[in-house]
């Protein structure tokens, strides 16, 4: 006689619709949530530093960013492939990206010794300390991601979401605290930035050796591994990053701290648009590294579809609000932003487009890909920059990111079609 208490069984389209959207609850609400709190922080900054202080924050931050960025090697994304391919053991991993993070942080302060004063040559004293202490502060940051990517890796989006939110967190608490009690300082901004990394990479550590429990598993395979991976992902790594942050580190040489300050924050309110996309992402290359091409596919298109509908209607919306949304929440002294910031917003619907096909290249095993796409960007980045910025300052160089985003994701969507099988129909969700 059958079970009549048995619960039916749940159809496996509906159960992989329901894992699917399980995934992109928790990292849509991560996502969400940094950039979320990345608008709330650049606000409060903005306020409390004004236009000149602002791009003094940036100055400062930005240059230790970059080196990190470039030295990174894009092991990060790398940990979480092998870890999600099950390549090594979980123990093997991790003791391979504690080697690899000890060696990052060395060279990442070697290089920052020596370039930092070259670049703060024009700012205060107080911003070339500033820089200094966020270099040295730099492997924090760079432990705290690796503990994230472990949790990537093993389809623990939940607590990889925990982990990567909990900056930005303490970001935004520090931040509101000075600003409460009208304390707010340029290197307040920077301690409160700091934290944040610091108690990440504390509660990520501990996650790990709770949750994880990996033991020292030294596996000579492992390094290389992670380098061969990570070094093709690393191209695409460093252009996009460059297309995105050249334009502020060639503006903190040649312009005023205001102008820096001006176009800053017109980058934080037109990339609030990117949230849904840079969360799709994240789920496509999580999801996509552990299906067949044909299911990793299917992934990609309705990341691709759900993340152009949320692009055009936020874009559209932006595109009106702009005035408005600049002179309530950040004031009145950023109005100059207003243009730059619609200017940008064409190329912010570029970047959330190609973050799905970025992530879609490196999900079917070709991370290097996207790095033709932003190459070609980089170079229009450096030809529209040296034209532009000196006669039109940050309005220039608001163009010619729009424009460089724009070239990027044409090249990398005819390089999908091609070489990935990605059709731009079959993206669209069209038949034929």
């Amino acid at each position: 006689m059958p079970d009549l208490e048995a619960p039916a069984a749940v159809p496996r389209k509906h159960s992989r619709i329901r894992t699917f959207l399980d995934h992109y609850g928790s990292t849509v609400f991560g996502q969400g949530l940094v950039l979320g709190l990345g608008i709330l922080t650049g606000i409060l900054s903005a306020r409390m530093l004004g236009p000149v202080g602002r791009g003094e924050y940036v100055a400062a931050v930005a240059w230790p960013a970059g080196i990190m960025t470039v030295v990174s090697l894009g092991i990060n994304q790398a940990v979480a492939y092998h870890v999600g391919r099950k390549s090594f053991s979980l123990s093997e991993m991790t003791t391979a990206s504690l080697l690899i993070g000890v060696v990052q942080s060395v060279v990442t302060i070697l290089i920052g010794l020596a370039l930092l004063p070259r670049v703060l040559v024009n700012y205060s004293s107080t911003v070339h300390y500033l820089g200094f202490f966020f270099l040295f502060m730099t492997p924090a940051w760079i432990f705290g991601i690796y503990a994230s990517n472990l949790f990537q890796g093993s389809q623990d989006l939940y607590r990889f979401n925990l982990i990567r939110v909990l900056p930005p967190i303490v970001y935004f608490a520090g931040l509101f605290g000075l600003y409460l009690s009208h304390r707010g300082t340029l290197s307040g901004v920077i301690y409160s930035q700091v934290s944040g990394y610091v108690l990440s990479l504390v509660f990520g550590a501990t996650l790990v050796w709770t949750r994880l429990r990996p033991s020292w598993a030294w596996n000579a395979a492992t390094v290389p591994s992670l380098v061969s991976f990570g070094w093709r992902t690393q191209a695409t790594s460093l252009t996009n990053y460059f297309n995105q942050r050249i334009d502020q580190l060639i503006l903190s040489l040649f312009v005023p701290p205001q102008q820096l300050g001006f176009y800053a924050v017109a980058v934080t309110l037109s990339m609030a648009v990117t949230v849904f996309p840079y969360a799709a992402g994240i789920v496509t290359f999580s999801r996509g590294s552990s299906q067949q091409p044909k299911d990793a596919t299917s992934t990609i298109s309705r990341s691709f579809r759900a993340s152009l509908l949320w692009l055009l209607a936020m874009c559209t919306a932006l595109y009106f609000l702009a005035p408005i949304l600049m002179h309530l929440v950040f004031g009145a002294a950023f109005n100059g932003s207003i243009v730059a910031c619609r200017i940008l917003l064409p190329g912010a619907l570029m970047i959330g487009m190609n973050q799905v096909l970025y992530n879609g290249a490196s999900a079917l095993g070709r991370p290097g890909l996207p790095s033709c796409a932003e190459g070609v960007s980089v170079a229009v980045t450096a030809v529209g920059l040296y034209v532009l910025v000196p006669r039109y300052g940050y309005v220039g160089a608001a163009i010619v990111s729009s424009v460089a985003y724009t070239v990027s994701f044409f090249v990398m969507l005819t390089l999908a079609h091609h070489l990935l099988g990605l059709r731009l129909r079959a993206l669209l969700g069209m038949r034929g």
